[in-house]
C-alpha cells in the first residue's frame, strides 16, 4: 500500500493523537493536525497533504462537511469522514460533499486501512478519468470535432456547440430529430448516410450537407450504433467539417491529371537504414525489381537532397519523429525523378525505434507546372511576349552591361493608334487578334537578342541593346512603324491601324529603368500629340507636355459636375440662298488653369479614361435644349448636328438615350442630326443596325470627316445615312487644280445618285464658297460663314433672319 501524507482534522486532541499513532504504525505520515475549518484550509495550503481524515464536528465557524466542500473545490483532495454521528440528516449532508469514505466512531484499524485504500484507489481513478476527459476534450477541439448522440424511440438528436455551428440554425436548439439532420444531407448522399446509421457497431462516412448560406459543405462522420433491442437504438458519434480539405483536393486534382493519379513508393527500413520491403509503386517509379532493392541502403536511391542533411537517428530523436523534404530519386536507367520524400519513425510502447517508413511521391508534374507558371509569370499569355516583370529583370542587366562596355541601349514605347475604336466596335475577340498580329510584326523587325514585351492593352516596349548610335535606334523604330501601318487581314475584315512610338536612349535620357521608361512614354505621347503615326525621340521639354496631359486627365474627373464644359455652335449655311440651315454643336473645356481648350486637346483623353460616354450624353442633352430654345424663337426649321463617339454606340443604350432626349425636350426628330466618323464603319453590321434605329426614330445621320477614313464607298449604298460631310483637308486645296475640282465633282455626283445631302467643311474664303456653289454643293460651314461661338452670341434677330449674308463681315472670315 502506498504511504499517504495525511492531514488529520479532529477537535478532540486525544482522539487526534491516537489516530496519528495508528496511521504512523500503518506506514503513513501525518503532516499536521487541525481542529477547525479555517485551520484545515490553512494546513492544506501549507503542507499539501495527499489525503484528509476529517471529523464532522469541528471547533469554530463551519463543520467538516463545509470544509470538505471548500477543500475539494480548490485542491481536489480525497476526504474521509470520521464521525460519531450516523443519523440520516448528517449522512445526507455528508453525501452531498462527495467524501471518499465515511467511518463511524469507534472504528478498528482494519476498517481504517480499508477505507484509506479504497479512497486512494477511487481518487487515482478520478484523476485518471479527469485527465483522460481533458485529453479527449483537447483532442476533440484540436480535431475540430463536434459530438452528438441520438436515441430511439424518443428520436432525440443532441449535439454540442460545434455541432450546431456545422449544421446551422435549422437544428437549434441542439435537440432535433434524426430526420431533421438527414434533411440537410445532399440528396445524392442521403441514402448512403441512412444506410450507415443502420449498421451496428462502429461506422464512418463522408457526405455533403447544406449550410445556412445555401452552399453544400463536406462533412466527415464517425460513430457507434448500439442496438439494445429492435425498438431501442443509441448512436454516439463525432462530426467535422472537411470542406477545406475537400476543396484543396479538388484544386490539386484540377492542377494536373498526373498529380491526381499519382501513387507513392514505400520503403520499410530497419534500424540500420537497410530496406526490408518495398511496394509495387516503388518498383514502377524507380524501375528496380523488389529483389534488387532489398538489403540496400535507401540513400543509394536518393540523391540531391535540398534540405540540410539529417540522419535517421536524428529523425528518431525529434519530437515528431518525422521528416519531409524534396529529394531526387535515381531510377535504374540512371535518370533522376523529382520526389517529395517523407520519413516516419516507428517506435514501440517503450519508445524504442523499430523501423522507419519512407514514402516518396513523384512531383515531376508539379515541377513542370512550376516551370510553366514561371514562364507565365514573365510572359504575356496572349502574345507570348515578355511582360513588365521580364522587362525589369532583363533591362537592369542590360543597363549594367552597357555601362561597363560603354554601349547605348534604345528603349521604344509603342502604342497602337486606332486600336480602341476597333476593340470597342468589333469586339474583344477581334482586338485580341489585332494585338497578336501587331506583336508578331514587332518581333519580325528586331534582332534575336532584342527584347519585345507587352505592357498591357495595346502598349508594347522594345529594348534594343548594343546600339551604336541614336540614329540606329530610330531606324529600327521606323521599321516597326511601317510594319504596323500595313493593313491587317483579320478573318473577313481588312483593318488598318498605326502606331505612335517614343524612343529614349541610355545613358543620355536616363540612368535607371523607371527613368528610361518614363522618357520613352513621354516621347510616345508627344508622337500622339503631333498627329499619331510617327516616331518621336525623347527630349527634356517633353516632360512638360506629359505633365500637362496628366493635369488634364486628372482635372477631367469631376469637370462635368463643376460645369467646366461649354458648347459652341457653328452655323451650317445653305450656299444657294445664304440661309441658316442649322448648327453643329462643338464642345469646349473652360479649364481653370489652361483656359478655353478646343476638343483636340482633351477628347482623346476622355476616350482613354472612359469619360467620353458621360461627356457625350451631356453634349447631346445640352444641344437638344438649345435647339428647342431657338425653335421657340421661331426657327423650327433649324437642325442641330451632334458628334457621337464610338464608345457611345456600345450596346443599345444610345438609341434609348436619344429617344429619351427627344421626349424630354419635346423636339422633332428631324431637328437632330447625329454625326459618326468613317472609322466607326469598320464594324459595318453593328453600325448599320444603329443607323437603322436612328432613322426609325426620324433622326438624320451624317458621316463626318468624309474621305479621311478607310471604309469602302460601296458601303454607302447599304448604309441609310442622310448626309456626308467633306473633310476640310479637301476643301482647303480649292480652287486648286483641275484634279482637285474633279474630285469634288465626283463626290457630288456620287452623293446625288445615292440621294445624300452634302456639307463641305472648313470653307474659309469667298473663292472656295463660289467654286463649291458652282459644283452644286448645297451646304457649307467654315470660318468664312461663321466661327463656333457660344449660344448667347447669336441674338434673336440673327437667328430669325432668313438671309445671313449681311452678317458675315471681315471679322468672321
Amino acid at each position: 500500500m502506498k504511504a499517504e501524507n495525511i492531514l488529520i482534522v479532529e477537535d478532540e486532541p486525544v482522539v487526534a493523537l491516537d489516530l496519528q499513532q495508528t496511521l504512523e504504525e500503518m506506514g503513513h505520515q501525518v503532516c499536521a493536525i487541525s481542529i477547525s475549518m479555517e485551520g484545515a484550509i490553512e494546513a492544506v495550503a501549507s503542507h499539501q497533504p495527499s489525503l484528509l481524515l476529517m471529523d464532522i464536528h469541528l471547533q469554530g465557524h463551519g463543520d467538516g462537511i463545509e470544509a470538505c466542500h471548500e477543500i475539494y473545490r480548490h485542491w481536489q483532495l480525497p476526504v474521509i469522514f470520521l464521525s460519531a454521528y450516523a443519523d440520516e440528516k448528517t449522512v445526507r449532508r455528508a453525501a452531498v460533499a462527495k467524501p471518499f469514505g465515511y467511518l463511524t466512531k469507534p472504528y478498528n484499524k482494519k476498517d481504517l486501512n480499508a477505507v484509506i485504500q479504497v479512497a486512494r484507489s477511487r481518487h487515482d481513478a478520478e484523476l485518471a478519468l479527469a485527465k483522460s476527459e481533458q485529453k479527449l476534450a483537447i483532442a476533440i477541439e484540436a480535431a475540430e470535432l463536434a459530438t452528438w448522440e441520438w436515441e430511439s424511440p424518443l428520436d432525440h438528436l443532441i449535439g454540442d456547440e460545434r455541432f450546431k455551428l456545422i449544421w446551422g440554425s435549422s437544428l437549434q436548439p441542439f435537440i432535433a430529430s434524426l430526420s431533421a439532420m438527414l434533411a440537410r444531407v445532399h440528396p445524392d448522399d442521403r441514402h448512403h448516410v441512412e444506410s450507415t446509421l443502420q449498421t451496428q457497431g462502429f461506422f464512418k462516412c463522408d457526405f455533403r450537407a447544406i449550410h445556412d448560406s445555401g452552399e453544400y459543405a463536406y462533412l466527415e462522420m464517425f460513430g457507434h450504433l448500439r442496438i439494445n433491442r429492435p425498438d431501442q437504438k443509441l448512436v454516439i458519434g463525432a462530426l467535422r467539417d472537411v470542406t477545406p480539405r475537400k476543396k484543396m483536393e479538388e484544386r490539386l486534382q484540377q492542377a494536373s491529371i498526373v498529380f491526381r493519379t499519382i501513387t507513392e513508393g514505400i520503403m520499410v527500413l530497419n534500424t540500420d537504414g537497410l530496406i526490408s520491403s518495398v511496394n509495387p509503386a516503388f518498383c514502377k517509379l524507380t524501375g528496380y525489381a523488389e529483389e534488387a532493392a532489398l538489403g540496400h541502403y535507401a540513400a543509394e536511391f536518393m540523391v540531391n537532397r535540398r534540405d540540410m542533411e539529417i540522419s535517421y537517428a536524428d529523425i528518431a530523436c525529434t519530437a515528431s519523429g518525422f521528416w519531409a523534404g524534396e529529394v531526387g530519386c535515381r531510377r535504374q536507367d540512371g535518370t533522376i525523378l523529382h520526389t517529395l520524400l517523407h520519413i516516419c519513425t516507428v517506435k514501440d510502447q517503450h519508445g524504442e525505434v523499430l523501423q522507419f517508413v519512407q514514402t516518396f511521391s513523384d512531383i515531376s508534374a508539379i515541377r513542370e507546372a512550376e516551370r510553366q507558371l514561371l514562364h507565365l509569370a514573365y510572359h504575356d499569355p496572349l502574345t507570348g511576349l515578355g511582360n513588365r516583370y521580364l522587362l525589369d529583370q532583363n533591362l537592369e542587366s542590360e543597363l549594367a552591361r552597357a555601362l561597363s562596355h560603354q554601349r547605348i541601349v534604345a528603349i521604344m514605347f509603342i502604342d497602337l493608334d486606332g486600336f480602341k475604336a476597333i476593340n470597342d466596335s468589333l469586339g474583344h475577340h477581334i482586338g485580341d487578334r489585332v494585338i497578336q498580329e501587331a506583336a508578331g510584326r514587332i518581333v519580325r523587325q528586331i534582332r534575336r537578342h532584342d527584347e519585345a514585351v507587352r505592357l498591357g492593352g495595346d502598349e508594347f516596349v522594345v529594348m534594343i541593346p548594343d546600339v551604336l548610335s541614336s540614329g540606329e535606334g530610330l531606324l529600327v523604330a521606323n521599321k516597326i512603324l511601317r510594319s504596323l501601318s500595313a493593313p491587317m487581314q483579320i478573318d473577313e475584315q481588312k483593318l488598318v491601324i498605326g502606331a505612335s512610338i517614343g524612343v529614349a536612349f541610355f545613358p543620355q535620357d536616363g540612368q535607371t529603368l523607371s527613368d528610361l521608361l518614363s522618357a520613352a512614354d513621354s516621347a510616345m505621347y508627344e508622337a500622339k500629340r503631333q498627329g499619331k503615326g510617327r516616331v518621336c525621340a525623347y527630349s527634356s521639354d517633353l516632360v512638360e507636355n506629359v505633365r500637362t496631359r496628366l493635369n488634364l486627365e486628372q482635372g477631367m474627373h469631376g469637370a462635368l459636375q463643376r460645369n467646366e464644359f461649354v458648347l459652341f455652335y457653328q452655323p451650317v449655311i445653305d450656299l444657294y440662298e445664304s440661309r441658316l440651315m442649322g448648327f453643329e454643336a462643338l464642345i469646349r473645356w473652360n479649364h481653370p488653369e489652361f483656359g478655353l481648350l478646343p476638343p483636340d486637346k482633351f477628347i482623346s483623353i476622355a476616350e482613354d479614361t472612359g469619360l467620353i460616354e458621360s461627356i457625350g450624353s451631356w453634349v447631346l442633352d445640352q444641344a437638344a435644349a438649345q435647339i428647342k430654345k431657338w425653335a421657340q424663337q421661331g426657327r423650327q426649321d433649324l437642325f442641330m448636328a451632334v458628334n457621337v463617339s464610338a464608345r457611345q454606340f456600345r450596346g443599345n443604350y444610345f438609341l434609348n438615350e436619344l429617344k429619351t432626349v427627344l421626349q424630354r425636350h419635346e423636339i422633332l426628330p428631324e431637328q437632330i442630326e447625329i454625326e459618326i466618323t468613317e472609322s466607326m464603319l469598320q464594324d459595318f453590321h453593328s453600325i448599320r443596325k444603329m443607323v437603322l434605329g436612328m432613322r426609325e426614330l426620324g433622326v438624320s445621320v451624317a458621316i463626318d470627316d468624309f474621305g479621311t477614313g478607310y471604309s469602302s464607298l460601296a458601303l454607302l449604298k447599304y448604309l441609310p445615312v442622310t448626309r456626308i460631310k467633306i473633310d476640310r483637308s479637301f476643301v482647303i486645296s480649292l480652287p486648286g487644280t483641275a484634279r482637285d475640282v474633279g474630285l469634288f465633282s465626283a463626290i457630288m455626283q456620287m452623293a446625288n445618285s445615292l440621294e445624300l445631302n452634302v456639307t463641305a467643311e472648313g470653307v474659309e474664303t469667298y473663292d472656295q464658297s463660289q467654286i463649291l456653289r458652282t459644283m452644286g454643293y448645297p451646304a457649307v460651314q467654315g470660318y468664312f460663314w461663321g466661327r463656333p461661338v457660344a449660344a448667347e452670341d447669336y441674338d434673336e434677330v440673327w437667328i430669325k433672319n432668313s438671309s445671313v449674308s449681311g452678317y458675315f463681315l471681315d471679322e468672321n472670315k
